[in-house]
């Protein structure tokens, strides 16, 4: 027997061990460019263990990867895939792998990604490249390969035999000809011990192919199944706490479920403002799957689009200034949110909605705050809903103060029926916002006739504007002549005078 180097049988354990052990060879054998833009080692932060973890375990369990990953922006997913995709390709005979990208800008990138790892990998540890251009790396020695393309207008990758393939930002392909990509993919892949299949994106409406795997995903049908990543796992999407900050109700809540501290929360509402509003930052940094895909519900009487367009640059001069509040219905801390919501009325006969007190609160609190709110606003009256017991509500404004003029109103009708027409009023550009108010958007947009949720920040909020620009004495006769204005804007003469004859 021939006799070897002392260290042959270490390093031979040492190759097996790279072979088998992806995150150790990324460690030693891989490098990334970061966001400061230095070149480092790829050490797999929490978001990127956690789709290994999870497609790992698939592995073991079915002996393929088929999944599909929902995520934020820049955590790193892309670079784990190509990093994976990397690993087999050069470490694996037969192994080609195909990626492909929302857009040409992206296909670029993550090529850069790949072409980054072969340069950076050790000798000794990488395969003979022999050929190499802008779009594909081909290892002939291995039988392998690594190319990359763009989703546009026609279907890619047929006719291929892929061991892995990488989809990115799926969601933003061309929706006319995603189910083509997806499905000539696919047909690519054969369902064989080895072979992966991973979908990943930034979410989008809840609609599209995409959308629609990941619901597949979740009722646990079909060979997919579904990771996703919060944005807070990152450790950089953090800021200094600027002084005076503090938390607003929806932003305690919100701390308070997922574990973040101060400066996480001030990089969050730092990054609200960037994308002008919070939708788009759920959209761009989901906290939960579920958060990813609430864009807007279908049916909602309010789209963000809406509210949107319905920002004041100024808040003018004011005629009237209202609080309404809308109790839970409990005395609990923990019960439904007491809707608690400013607004005033324009000299123009514009409503502008002023402040949103709403919070989870026992009936002392909601009752400091409301009087707080129409102290702050120098406000005309309170207006609170009484169906709980209008003596009790008006007792507990009483107690914190005994000279706050009071309203006490009961609904009568259910409450789609109410808020209607302040929607209305919403599509007519007669009710601006001043400022951004998170939770109280959040559910004007995702609350739909018919929903058992119960809404009490839309509630306040429809108070406060029905007082302030529907005279509603009676429960109706201000509905009434608000949807004859409304119809007669619309051209609707006949429903107008039957309305009048109504009234």
């Amino acid at each position: 027997m021939t006799a070897q180097p002392p260290n042959f049988f270490s390093s031979l354990a040492d190759g097996l061990e790279l072979d088998l052990d992806f995150e150790r060879f990324a460690a030693e054998c891989l490098k990334i460019r970061t966001k400061t833009g230095s070149i480092e080692s790829f050490l797999l932060n929490q978001a990127q263990r956690h789709i290994h973890e999870k497609c790992e375990q698939q592995l073991r369990e079915t002996g393929m990867v088929r999944a599909l990953v929902v995520k934020g922006r820049q955590q790193g997913v892309s670079t784990y895939v190509q990093g994976r995709f990397f690993h087999r390709v050069t470490r694996r005979r037969g192994f080609k792998a195909f990626v492909l990208a929302n857009s040409d800008d992206t296909t670029a990138a993550i090529f850069g990604i790949a072409k980054r790892f072969y340069d950076s990998c050790p000798e000794t540890e990488r395969p003979v490249r022999t050929a190499s251009n802008a779009k594909e790396i081909v290892f002939a020695q291995l039988d392998a390969g690594y190319r990359v393309a763009t989703a546009g207008s026609e279907a890619v990758g047929r006719g291929d035999t892929l061991q892995g393939f990488h989809g990115s930002e799926v969601a933003y392909w061309k929706a006319a000809h995603a189910q083509d990509h997806l499905s000539g993919a696919l047909q690519a892949v054969p369902a064989l011990p080895g072979t992966e299949v991973i979908l990943e994106s930034t979410a989008a409406a809840p609609k599209g192919m995409f959308y629609d795997m990941c619901q597949k995903a979740l009722a646990g049908q079909g060979d997919f199944i579904l990771i996703f990543v919060p944005w807070f796992w990152q450790t950089e999407y953090r800021r200094a706490v600027p002084d005076g900050f503090e938390l607003t109700d929806e932003e305690h809540d919100y701390a308070e479920r997922y574990g973040l501290d101060l400066e996480q929360m001030a990089w969050r509402r730092a990054k609200i403002e960037e994308l002008f509003g919070v939708h788009r930052f759920r959209r761009e940094y989901p906290a939960t799957i579920e958060e990813a895909f609430t864009a807007d519900i279908r049916g909602a009487l309010w789209q963000r689009s809406l509210i949107d367009r319905a920002r004041a640059a100024v808040l003018p001069p004011l005629k009237r200034i209202v609080v309404a509040v809308d109790p839970s219905g409990g005395a609990g801390e923990r019960n439904d949110e007491v809707g608690i919501v400013a607004a005033g009325l324009g000299h123009d006969g514009t409503g502008y909605v002023l402040e949103d007190g709403s919070g989870r609160m026992g009936p002392n609190a909601w009752g400091e705050r409301a009087v707080a709110l129409y102290q702050r606003w120098n406000a005309d009256r309170i207006v609170a809903e009484g169906n709980f017991g209008g003596a009790m509500v008006e007792s507990t404004i009483r107690a914190v103060s005994q000279n706050v003029p009071v309203k006490i109103v009961t609904a009568s009708r259910g409450k789609a029926v109410r808020a209607e027409p302040i929607s209305a009023l919403y599509e007519r550009g007669k009710v601006l916002h001043v400022g951004r108010f998170v939770a109280l958007e959040d559910e004007l947009c995702t609350w739909k006739p018919g929903d058992k949720r119960s809404p009490n920040r839309l509630d306040a909020l429809v108070w406060a504007l029905t007082e302030l620009m529907l005279d509603t004495q009676a429960d109706g006769a201000g509905w009434l002549q608000f949807a004859a204005e409304h119809l007669a804007a619309e051209g609707f003469s006949d429903a107008v005078t039957a309305l009048n004859k109504g009234s």
